[in-house]
């Protein structure tokens, strides 16, 4: 009989340590890439000075944004393996270089910290970094 009442409590203790709400609450809050970006990029040996952002958008779509938020470039981007972010952009004439970026996106931070360069898969160019804004 003791064995039984044991063995009884101890299932309903499970029980309630199962349905616990703290299991609940270590939910990962997750930043989706599609959004706005902003943040600063550097020739290779120089510092983090001059102002960049992003505009992704679903479909593949990448935007250069200047400070008041105008398209100053245009084109795609990817993501592989959940964190690694590609995308190419061009600026407009008389211009129209064709930039590459690369970078690891973090998720839980809302974070892009890569490198660029003037070229396709050319990443040689100097290093970025970005925060999600919206």
């Amino acid at each position: 009989m003791r064995f039984k009442n044991l063995l009884l409590a101890s299932l309903a203790a499970l029980a309630f340590i199962s349905c616990s709400k703290k299991s609940d609450d270590k939910i990962e809050k997750t930043v989706s890439i599609e959004g706005t970006w902003v943040g600063k990029y550097s020739g290779m040996s120089e510092p983090y000075n001059d102002y960049y952002s992003f505009r992704i958008k679903a479909g593949g779509i990448l935007e250069l944004l200047d400070a008041t938020n105008k398209v100053t470039g245009s084109g795609t981007w990817a993501i592989e393996n959940g964190n690694l972010f590609s995308g190419t952009y061009t600026l407009p004439a008389p211009d129209s270089k064709k930039i590459s970026v690369l970078a690891t996106f973090k998720k839980d931070t809302g974070d892009l910290d890569g490198t660029w360069g003037p070229d396709d898969n050319d990443y040689t160019g100097g290093y970025w970094y970005m925060k999600k804004v919206k």
